[in-house]
């Protein structure tokens, strides 16, 4: 997320201090900012190659996009 989704410097700390919970970072954040975030990462998608890791970024976009239509806060996202 912090690589791929160039988060505001504000959010970028959030994540940075995010607790993790069972292998999770457990970040809050309102919907419009997710929009934005999965955004960062599909443009950022676009140069990558690398079949893993564009594996790894499309279940971060499923998560934030969940929780998008669910007009909820993030529970968790992986940051490895």
């Amino acid at each position: 997320m912090l690589k791929y989704g160039y988060p505001d410097p504000d959010d970028a700390q959030m994540l940075r201090a995010s607790k993790v919970q069972n292998g999770v970072h457990v970040a809050h954040i309102d919907s419009f900012w997710l929009s934005m975030w999965i955004a960062d990462i599909v443009r950022s998608a676009k140069k990558i190659r690398s079949q893993g890791l564009l594996e790894e970024l499309d279940a971060l976009c499923d998560v934030l996009e969940t929780a998008e239509q669910n007009h909820a806060r993030v529970r968790g996202v992986t940051l490895e």
